[in-house]
């Protein structure tokens, strides 16, 4: 009981604010969580303020463009060609040294993906944690976790359908979704 005095003396009163000017370091950290997962981070890449292409690019932006197409005829998805472009060709940003993304391109050419990327990866995993589930059906962790994953499907298409990139009589039916990913 003789602490409390020596306490406040030292502290200050409990309800204390903050000096003026400061923002607290909590509210600083507070940062939203996740739908579907357990982090709460705020980490993520910053594209650079200058919209034109660096000095050092030396490739021409049609160049650039029949590279996507080649690598696209080949079969790969828009974010491996933009990391294909990146790492072989010193690409830095397609949409810098061209004018338009990756995916604006393809559909130019008529090269794009019938469903998009984000999609075809959750149809993807979905179908995956299906055939894992006929397997091992007590596994409870993964029939919840194939929920999660089905409603983040089913959310992200009532987006596409809203931004047309889905046709509106599209639905996933898991019992044909495996055909869609094949």
């Amino acid at each position: 009981f003789w602490l409390k005095p020596l306490r406040r003396k030292l502290c200050g009163p409990r309800t204390a604010k903050p000096p003026q000017g400061r923002t607290p370091v909590h509210a600083q950290i507070d940062a939203m969580g996740r739908m579907y997962g357990k982090g709460k981070g705020m980490a993520s890449s910053a594209l650079p303020y200058r919209r034109k292409p660096p000095t050092w690019v030396k490739m021409k932006p049609d160049d650039v463009c029949d590279h996507i197409c080649k690598l696209a005829k080949k079969g790969l998805t828009p974010s491996q060609i933009g990391v294909t472009l990146r790492d072989s060709f010193g690409v830095p940003q397609v949409g810098a040294v061209t004018g338009s993304k990756i995916l604006r391109i393809l559909k130019t050419n008529g090269l794009a993906p019938t469903l998009p990327e984000d999609l075809y990866f959750l149809i993807k995993k979905a179908v995956s944690m299906r055939k894992h589930l006929d397997k091992n059906r007590k596994d409870k962790d993964s029939k919840f976790r194939l929920i999660l994953v089905e409603s983040r499907i089913h959310r992200l298409a009532r987006y596409y359908k809203r931004d047309k990139a889905l046709p509106a009589t599209w639905k996933y039916v898991s019992a044909t979704a495996s055909a869609l990913v094949a």
